[in-house]
C-alpha cells in the first residue's frame, strides 16, 4: 500500500515537504511548538536499515543529516526529518525471530498479560514484524491480530494465516480492526512508536480501537538510559522521537488519557514500558513508579537542553577512544571485524568512519542479511562461522546489548583466541 506521505505527516502543521523522501520540520511534532534547540549533530548518515545488495548500488545510496531538536514547550527530543515511511519499512531487514532474548521476552510479556486479562481476550499488536508475540499470545490463548508496513516480511505469515494488516496504523485501519475482530482489550507495541511521525493520528486510532476500559501497553527505549549509556548507537532516522515520561504525560494528555504504570528492563541496555489508559474510562490505580521516574527526570533536567548538550560531548571522546584502539590493532596487522548487521551497527560505522579498510566484515544471525552490505561504509556482511573462517582478531559488537547471547553462540571463536570490543558505553575488549 502506497502512502500520501504529506497527508500522514500534517504538512501544514509541521513544515514543508522538501522532496519526496523527506520532510524537515521546523515546528515540533508533538506540540507544534517553534521552538526547538539543535542538541547533537551526527552529520549525514546513511538509512540505519538500508543494506545493499549489490556492489553497483553503491553510487545510488542516499545519506541524509541526522541531528535531534530539544523542544522548550513540551520537552521532546526528536530527529530535525522525518524520511518518507514507504522507504524505511516496506521492505524491512530486521526480524524479532533471530534474536533469542526478544522471543523469550514476547513470551514472558504473553504469560505476564495472562495473569490480567481473561482467556479470549482481544490484543492487537502495532509493529508486529515476524509475528513472535502474536505466536505468544496465541499460545496463551488470546485473540491476536497485528499490524506492520514491512511487506517484504508480513506478506508470507499474511499467506499462512497469521492475522496480520499489512499497513501503517491510523484511523482508518483502526476502525477496519475494529469491524472485523471487535473492539481491543489492550494494545500492544514493541519499539515501534517511536518510528511514527505523526504520533496524533496513531492516538486518535487507539482511541478508536480501544474498549473503554482496555490500555494501551507500548515498549521502547528508554531516553535515561540512552544518556547514561552514551547509546548514540540508537540514533538514527527510524527513530523519530526519543521519550521521557515527562514528554509523554503532556502529550497524551491532549487525548485525555494518562500513563498509569510503567516496568523498566535491561532489554536493548533500557527499555521501558508505558501502560496508559482514559483517564475517565480506565479502571487501574496510578503506580508510585510514575511519580518516582517524574521526579527523577526533572532532577536530572529533562525539561531542558543541558544533558543532551553533556552526552553529545562525552560520545565525541568515546569516538575517539575507538578509534585510537582500533589504529592501533590495525598498525599490528590484527584482523578486525564487526559483529550485528543492525542499524547500532550503522551508526558506529558511519559516525566513527569504519569502512572496510579498517573492519574488514561484518557478521550477523540473520540469513537475509548475508551477502549484503553495510549502509555507508560498504563492509560486506557473512554468517558468524567467518568469524573462524577468516581468522578474525578482533571483532567490533555492534550488538552490544546482547553480549552474552553473541559470546554463547561464537565459543569456537573466543576458544581460538578471538576477542570482542564493545564500543559503548566505554570501550573495552573481553
Amino acid at each position: 500500500m502506497t502512502i500520501d506521505f504529506r497527508k500522514i505527516i500534517g504538512e501544514k502543521r509541521f513544515g514543508k515537504v522538501k522532496s519526496k523522501n523527506f520532510i524537515k520540520f521546523t515546528k515540533c511534532r508533538f506540540c507544534n511548538s517553534g521552538k526547538l534547540i539543535k542538541v547533537i549533530d551526527l552529520g549525514l548518515m546513511p538509512l540505519a536499515g538500508g543494506f545493499i545488495k549489490k556492489k553497483t548500488d553503491f553510487k545510488k545510496e542516499k545519506k541524509y543529516p541526522l541531528d535531534l531538536f530539544f523542544c522548550k514547550n513540551c520537552y521532546l527530543l526528536q530527529t530535525g526529518i522525518s524520511i518518507n515511511p514507504d522507504i524505511l519499512f516496506k521492505e524491512y531487514f530486521y526480524f524479532s525471530s533471530s534474536i533469542k532474548t526478544l522471543v523469550d521476552h514476547f513470551n514472558k510479556t504473553a504469560q505476564k498479560i495472562s495473569n490480567d486479562l481473561r482467556e479470549g481476550s482481544s490484543i492487537v499488536e502495532i509493529g508486529c514484524n515476524d509475528g513472535e508475540f502474536i505466536k505468544a499470545l496465541q499460545k496463551s490463548k488470546f485473540k491476536a491480530c497485528g499490524v506492520d508496513p514491512a511487506t517484504n516480511i508480513v506478506k508470507p505469515l499474511i499467506k499462512k494465516g497469521m492475522p496480520i494488516i499489512n499497513s501503517y496504523f491510523n484511523q482508518s485501519v483502526a476502525k477496519k480492526i475494529s469491524k472485523k475482530y471487535g473492539k481491543a482489550d489492550a494494545i500492544y507495541s514493541f519499539h515501534s512508536l517511536a518510528h511514527i511521525p505523526d504520533m496524533h493520528e496513531v492516538v486518535k486510532g487507539i482511541k478508536i480501537l480501544l474498549k473503554p476500559e482496555g490500555y494501551l501497553a507500548f515498549e521502547v527505549h528508554y531516553l535515561g538510559n540512552l544518556l547514561e549509556g552514551l547509546q548514540y548507537d540508537m540514533i538514527y532516522h527510524e527513530h523519530l522521537h526519543y521519550y521521557s515520561l515527562i514528554t509523554l504525560k503532556k502529550f497524551f494528555g491532549q487525548y485525555n488519557m494518562e500513563i498509569y504504570d510503567i516496568e523498566r528492563n535491561n532489554l536493548r541496555s533500557g527499555s521501558i514500558t508505558y501502560f496508559v489508559q482514559d483517564i475517565n474510562t480506565g479502571k487501574k490505580k496510578m503506580s508510585r513508579r510514575v511519580k518516582s521516574l517524574e521526579k527523577n527526570e526533572l532532577k536530572e533536567k529533562l525539561n531542558t537542553p543541558i544533558p543532551y548538550l553533556k552526552f553529545y560531548k562525552k560520545i565525541k571522546n568515546t569516538k575517539k577512544d575507538l578509534l585510537h584502539l582500533l589504529n592501533k590493532l590495525n598498525k599490528d596487522n590484527k584482523t578486525i571485524t564487526g559483529y550485528g548487521a543492525s542499524g547500532r551497527g550503522t551508526v558506529i560505522l558511519n559516525y566513527c568512519g569504519l569502512d572496510a579498510k579498517l573492519l574488514k566484515f561484518v557478521v550477523d544471525d540473520a540469513p537475509a542479511k548475508h551477502g549484503c552490505f553495510m549502509p555507508g561504509t560498504h563492509n560486506p556482511i557473512f554468517s558468524s562461522q567467518e568469524l573462524v573462517n577468516q581468522n578474525s582478531d578482533y571483532s567490533v559488537v555492534f550488538a552490544w546489548p546482547f553480549i552474552e547471547e553473541v559470546k554463547k553462540r561464537n565459543k569456537t571463536f573466543m576458544k581460538n583466541g578471538g576477542k570482542f570490543i564493545l564500543p559503548l558505553p566505554q570501550v573495552k575488549v573481553i
